[in-house]
């Protein structure tokens, strides 16, 4: 069999001619085509991935600023915790405080009351032990009872020390001598010589009446001051009652 070169290359040159016209009009604009299809797609996922990046950016902005607000309100939780903790407090304070002052006035007031109170009654009672007194010894009064007023009065002169006896002398010239109850010639003779005896024998005596003695006789000279009276015995009653009032309130409380 003889091979027709000149058709093979014929063939040849044509094949190639073919192949450099796929490849001018066909396969290069695929390929064109597919490089800036893939150049789109590389792009895209770029931009994807830019997008990607920022939005991660993003997330951990958000979720840094997420932590930072609770950390923030736990902060402002236990500061408000804390002050209204401290408001309580102060409030507890102010009401103790308040109640501590309202239970000391109040205690007061009422010890005042009850001083009060005991006060009067004590007044109260010794006017009218006072008062039944008196009208007691104002009916059992008379001569007998007057004179044991005098003698013991002279005996209370008897008694006095020297030096008061001198002091009542060198006091004045005149002494006085008053009563609940009249006084006869003979009782005023007794209580001068009396005077003269245990005082100094130149003091003048006066004499006068006074109710108020309730019973009883006194000697006034410059201000000093010798008595029997039954006046000294309820005084005496008053302090006692007082006393025992005194007593009394001080085991109460």
């Amino acid at each position: 069999m003889q091979i027709d070169w000149l058709t093979v290359i014929a063939q040849i040159v044509n094949f190639l001619i073919l192949v450099w016209l796929l490849k001018r009009f066909l396969y290069q604009p695929v390929i064109n085509a597919m490089d800036r299809r893939e150049q789109r797609i590389a792009e895209r996922l770029q931009k994807a991935e830019l997008r990607e990046q920022a939005a991660g950016d993003t997330t951990q902005d958000y979720q840094s600023k997420i932590e930072t607000l609770e950390r923030d309100r736990d902060a402002l939780m236990e500061k408000a915790k804390e002050t209204a903790e401290a408001e309580r407090r102060e409030l507890l304070d102010e009401a103790r405080s308040e109640v501590a002052e309202k239970r000391t006035h109040w205690q007061r007031q009422v010890a005042e009351e009850k001083e009060d109170f005991l006060r009067s009654l004590k007044h109260q009672a010794a006017e009218s032990i006072q008062t039944i007194a008196r009208h007691a010894l104002a009916d059992l009064a008379d001569a007998e009872l007057e004179e044991r007023i005098i003698q013991s009065f002279i005996q209370r002169l008897k008694s006095l020390d020297r030096e008061s006896r001198h002091a009542m002398a060198a006091a004045a010239e005149s002494v006085r001598i008053t009563t609940s109850f009249e006084l006869d010639s003979s009782i005023r003779g007794r209580l001068m010589r009396a005077v003269h005896e245990y005082i100094g024998e130149d003091i003048e005596v006066v004499y006068s009446e006074s109710p108020d003695l309730l019973c009883g006789i006194e000697l006034t000279v410059s201000g000093r001051r010798l008595s029997w009276t039954l006046a000294d015995y309820l005084q005496e009653l008053d302090e006692r009652m007082q006393e025992q009032l005194e007593t009394t309130r001080g085991t109460g409380e």
